[in-house]
This record gives structure tokens, C-alpha cells and sequence, in this order.
């Protein structure tokens, strides 16, 4: 109940800050709607059809009011209810997202507990250089740089469009290589941290195998990595929009990119109501899981 009580909290300040963040932003979505030239008369039809005649606290009650009957209005610029386009585009985000996660928390601990492994060795050292380097680069600089090899250069995959697998590869490269590093650097603390623990000493006493205790230690570590692949979902939800953006993919961030563009006021706050409750969903299903790796947790 009051993990419940916590979500919907986020939920209400993440709507309310887009809200009036939007509104606080300079430019009019009508006169970019409508253009420079558009007639006095024109203008205040379509500010009283889009409901923007009003104050901003009556238009607060009616943003709130939609949302508690699942009503996000109607795209400005599209004329579509927001809801069907968040649908129509729900799908490539959250393609690209889950391989993104599934295929970085394995990679990010299995390299995680071989640098642990082999701390103040060459292969610690050189996973730590390289993790390092990759989460130095943001998205936007690193996504040219892969496609300038793999697209440009070796001609393997192509540059844009979401058609096939082979369209898929560098977007999801680009998300996976900075979320598997900081889940290596996690992992591999918290291996460390955990290895120097009395239990440990008694295991390794009684004889059991090193493979045994590095599983058991795996297990003691994922409630952590859990929760960082939790935590980092924000961070991959955020990227979509920067990689679907670069890779012209027919997602949620490209959608809400554009609509940004065009302060298409109903789709950028229907758009980040619906990743709020994706996160909020992904953070209760992670806490349900960690109290069953880990029922001290509960």
C-alpha cells in the first residue's frame, strides 16, 4: 500500500511538472500551428477550440480531470486522440528498451564478477578503463560513432528505419554499452563488498567450491543490480528519444520529440504520463522480486 501510495505521488508531481513546465516554455502552440501570418480571428477560434483561452489553473483542472478518466485530449498538430497515438508508437520503445535491459544485466554481470574476480589484475584493470571510456561518451555522440563504423564504414547494418532485426542492432548497441557499464562497475563493488564478509570466510572454510560461492555471491548481489536496472530504465527511456531521434525509429521518443517541437501540449504530457507509469510498474515488479531473492528485504 504505500509503495502504491508512492507511485501514484510520482505519477501526480511528473504530470504536474510537465504541465506547467510546458506552459513556462516560450512559444505558442497555435501561432506554430497556424504560422506568422495567420489572422487575430483565426488564432482565437483555435485557442478556444484547444481550450487555451483559459487560465492555467482552469486548464490544470481539466488536464487532472482527463487523466482520472483516461482521457489525454487530442494531438494539436496530428488531430488524433493522444491515446491512440501513444499506442501506435508504445511498441518500438519498448522493443528497443527491454532487449536493451535484457541483454545488458547479464553482460553487466557476468564482466562485473570477473573484474571482481580479478581485482588489481589486467582484466579488472581493462574492464574498468573501458566501462569507464563508454560512459564518458552520451548517446548523442556515441550513436554517430557507431553507425560512422558499422553503417558507413563495414556497411553491416543499416543507418535507419525499424523494418527488420538488422535495424535493430545499433540503436540497441547504443543503450546497451553504457547501461552494461555501469551495471559492471556496480556489480563488481558490491561482489567486493560482499566477498569480505565473515560468511564468506565460513564458506570457503568448510570447503565449498569457488564456483559455489561466487554463485551464492551472485545471488546476494542482484536486490543491488536489480534496483540500479530499475533505477537506470529512466535513463534508457530518456535515451530512446536521443536514439530514436538519430535512427529515425517510429517510437515514443521520436514521437515526443516532435512533439516538443511543435508544443503539442496533450501528446508530450500524455507521452510522459504513460513512461512514468512504465517506470513505476518496472520499480514495484523489481521490489516484489527482490523480497523474493532477498526476504529480509520485505
Amino acid at each position: 500500500m504505500k509503495l502504491f501510495l508512492k507511485s501514484l505521488l510520482t505519477l501526480f508531481f511528473a504530470i504536474t511538472t510537465i504541465f506547467f513546465a510546458l506552459r513556462l516554455t516560450p512559444g505558442d502552440p497555435v501561432e506554430r500551428l497556424l504560422g506568422p501570418e495567420a489572422k487575430v480571428e483565426e488564432v482565437q477560434k483555435v485557442r478556444a477550440d484547444f481550450g487555451l483561452d483559459k487560465s492555467i489553473p482552469a486548464q490544470y483542472v481539466d488536464f487532472a480531470e482527463g487523466i482520472l478518466t483516461f482521457d489525454l485530449g487530442k494531438s494539436y498538430v496530428k488531430k488524433k486522440p493522444v491515446v491512440n497515438l501513444i499506442q501506435e508508437h508504445l511498441s518500438p520503445t519498448l522493443v528497443l528498451a527491454l532487449i536493451s535491459i535484457i541483454l545488458a544485466t547479464p553482460i553487466g554481470v557476468i564482466v562485473g564478477v570477473v573484474a571482481a574476480v580479478k581485482k588489481s589484475k589486467l582484466p579488472d584493470t581493462s574492464i574498468r578503463v573501458l566501462t569507464l571510456t563508454l560512459l564518458s561518451f552520451p548517446i548523442f555522440s556515441l550513436a554517430p560513432m557507431l553507425v560512422l563504423v558499422f553503417s558507413i564504414w563495414l556497411g553491416i547494418f543499416p543507418v535507419s528505419q525499424w523494418l527488420s532485426y538488422k535495424h535493430m542492432v545499433i540503436p540497441v548497441v547504443t543503450l546497451v554499452l553504457p547501461l552494461s557499464s555501469v551495471i559492471v562497475r556496480v556489480m563488481r563493488n558490491k561482489y567486493l563488498e560482499e566477498e569480505s564478509q565473515l560468511w564468506v570466510l565460513v564458506l570457503n572454510a568448510k570447503g565449498l567450491s569457488s564456483r559455489a560461492v561466487i554463485y551464492r555471491l551472485i545471488k546476494i548481489c542482484m536486490p543491488t543490480i536489480l534496483n540500479v536496472v530499475a533505477i537506470q530504465l529512466s535513463v534508457v527511456l530518456a535515451g530512446t528519444v536521443i536514439t530514436e531521434t538519430i535512427f529515425d525509429i517510429p517510437g515514443l521518443g521520436s514521437l515526443l520529440f516532435e512533439a516538443i517541437n511543435n508544443r503539442d501540449y496533450p501528446l508530450v504530457q500524455g507521452v510522459i504520463a504513460y513512461s512514468t507509469v512504465i517506470y513505476m510498474l518496472v520499480y514495484v515488479m523489481v521490489d516484489y522480486v527482490n523480497e523474493k531473492l532477498d526476504p529480509r528485504i520485505a
